[in-house]
């Protein structure tokens, strides 16, 4: 583990022994420099590549947290469809998706939305006229295969997931797309050229997400925290990909994860330990927001409370 020297350090102090409280005043007063302010990434951050599942050293410390009545968030590439499996883990308090372009609180209440220009959108569909090639459309719900490709379907049926319908133009008309994957994209990112109105935002051997122009993470993390009353320097964000590397330079603490792109960890304030090696406990062990006699003794914040 390692730091980087973007940005003076905020957290001071140690935590060496159990802090006295006389009041559940006096605590809300000593923890309001815990306010609500972090953001997870999913893959490769939260979720372990090697075993696909949330290491328990995490779950302990987001639960930590939570007792602090602090608000946790996700932000992810994923569409809404792939977060919801989520909640048999842990209870997040909202959701940045589609990198930063489609943000919902965990009741639903949509924060913020940006959908790509329906004329790049309609440029593509006669660009798929012409040259088809594996493409997925995103909507705020569902997702849809521009014409039926046997990589996208068997990419789904790999995850478990229905394989998405081929998209019916006539629902552009009334339905945005907010983000779309293209397969293969060394070979066909030339055919991108002419939509003026996109982005690519993250990349990776057989796919890359596109996006709005001027989007991203950063984007729809600062509507979210503004939402909650927040600001850029009481963010905190953790990441791994190069589609993290911008809302981890933005934020008012980045961390990147030991298995991030080197983009991202050179961007970063901090580089904690890989997901696979309790990556997430370690550094809030490391800017002291949680404590190892509270990992001792996790029911200590509430039974303080309590009395």
């Amino acid at each position: 583990m390692h730091f980087t020297t973007r940005r003076r350090k905020r957290w001071k102090g140690s935590w060496t022994g159990r802090p006295v409280f006389l009041s559940k005043y006096l605590y809300r007063r000593a923890t309001q420099f815990y306010d609500s302010r972090y953001f997870f990434d999913i893959d490769g951050t939260l979720l372990n590549p090697k075993t696909n599942r949330i290491p328990s050293s995490t779950l302990r410390a987001l639960h930590l947290l939570k007792r602090r009545e602090i608000k946790l968030f996700v932000a992810t590439g994923r569409p809404k469809s792939m977060v919801t499996f989520l909640d048999e883990y842990f209870p997040f308090d909202g959701f940045v998706t589609l990198n930063g372009q489609y943000c919902f609180t965990r009741k639903g209440d949509i924060l913020h939305k940006t959908a790509i220009p329906k004329q790049d959108m309609r440029q593509l569909l006669e660009i798929q006229k012409k040259t088809p090639f594996p493409c997925l459309l995103i909507e705020a719900e569902e997702s849809f295969m521009v014409n039926y490709q046997r990589q996208i379907a068997e990419h789904f049926a790999l995850q478990g997931l229905p394989v998405p319908k081929v998209y019916n133009a006539a629902r552009l008309e009334t339905n945005e797309i907010y983000q779309f994957l293209t397969y293969n994209p060394t070979q066909y990112a030339s055919l991108l050229a002419p939509l003026k109105g996109i982005e690519i935002t993250s990349a990776s051997p057989f796919c890359f997400d596109v996006i709005p122009k001027g989007g991203g993470k950063e984007v729809g993390i600062a509507a979210t925290a503004e939402h909650f009353g927040l600001n850029r320097e009481e963010v905190m964000v953790f990441g791994d990909g190069d589609n993290d590397c911008r809302m981890v330079s933005w934020a008012g603490t980045g961390v990147a994860m030991e298995n991030a792109q080197e983009e991202t960890k050179q961007a970063a304030d901090y580089v904690t330990a890989a997901v696979w090696d309790d990556g997430i406990e370690k550094a809030l062990l490391h800017f002291e927001l949680i404590s190892p006699e509270e990992l001792e003794t996790a029911a200590y914040f509430r039974d303080r409370m309590e009395r």
